[in-house]
């Protein structure tokens, strides 16, 4: 099943609206400003019109308006659009395949941790028709894990609650450039999207999985667009229940049986040392051009 289509997944977000927009991270400021330069690029002299999709909370929205740029964001829950509203978005409520434009365009069309929620055989042709010559599209995921072999004990702890297994994460780049993009994660969006990520053509991580090209660039070379991946790193530090919290409000774990769920919180937090633990995010932009 894709991700689009697992609608109780899609839906889950907005009963954690709150610690969703307290405790999922914000996007790497290098990653903001690369997306600036292209919404810019496109805009000439005039403040840069972006299309934040599936805007969520508004994180990513946040930091592009912060950023210089006028931006709308479209997301289909209330109560996550409640959140965004209130830090001084522009939201519109709707299904992105049903969204009415009414005829606007813009210079950047931008999915922060949501690109997978669409079916992209709706939405990269409407895509193409919302951006203006010289337009570009934004696939951005933040790809955070754990530092060291505490990764490895809690992935297994991960994949002991998940019965879809070990699968490449979607914020995962298609590279095997480095030794931490051979490394993938214990479930496809379960503990933030995980999976550190590189810029060449294939991944194949330590759990012997097949070299395998992020899903995204066969969908967009269809449409005619032109993608190139960047990676763009940073070292960070949680809290035990920063971390926890992060997890916890990933579709994986919501959806999950609550009593299931509560033991699956107990087992990593006996993991997790009281100082807390070191990650390194490894965000993935993917910019396609028309």
């Amino acid at each position: 099943m894709e991700y689009f289509e697992n609608r109780e997944r899609a839906e889950s977000f907005g009963e954690v609206a709150t610690d969703y927009d307290a405790y999922r991270p914000k996007y790497p400021a290098a990653l903001v400003s690369t997306m600036i330069n292209a919404a810019e690029a496109g805009a000439g002299s005039r403040v840069p019109r972006i299309l934040d999709v599936g805007s969520g909370t508004g994180i990513l929205a946040v930091q592009l308006g912060e950023a210089g740029a006028d931006v709308l964001a479209v997301e289909p829950d209330a109560g996550m659009a409640d959140v965004a509203r209130a830090k001084g978005l522009d939201v519109e409520i709707s299904g992105f395949e049903t969204w009415d434009s009414r005829g606007r365009t813009f210079d950047l069309v931008s999915f922060g941790q949501s690109f997978h929620w669409v079916d992209p055989m709706i939405a990269l042709p409407k895509i193409r028709d919302l951006l203006e010559p010289g337009g570009s599209l934004a696939l951005a995921w933040n790809d955070i894990e754990p530092c060291g072999e505490l990764r490895t004990r809690l992935d297994a702890i991960t994949a002991g609650f998940h019965s879809e297994g070990t699968t490449a994460s979607l914020g995962t780049a298609a590279s095997a450039g480095s030794a931490a993009s051979a490394e993938m994660t214990a479930s496809a969006e379960t503990a933030g999207n995980q999976g550190p990520a590189g810029n060449s053509a294939t991944t194949t991580s330590k759990n012997n999985f097949e070299p395998v090209e992020h899903p995204a660039l066969a969908q967009l070379r269809a449409m005619n667009l032109t993608p190139r991946e960047s990676t763009f790193t940073e070292d960070l530090h949680y809290s035990r229940h920063g971390w926890l919290s992060m997890v916890f409000t990933h579709s994986a774990q919501l959806t999950m049986d609550p009593v299931k769920r509560a033991v699956m919180r107990e087992e990593m937090n006996a993991e997790i040392p009281a100082e807390g633990l070191a990650a390194r995010n490894e965000a993935l932009l993917i910019l396609a051009h028309k």
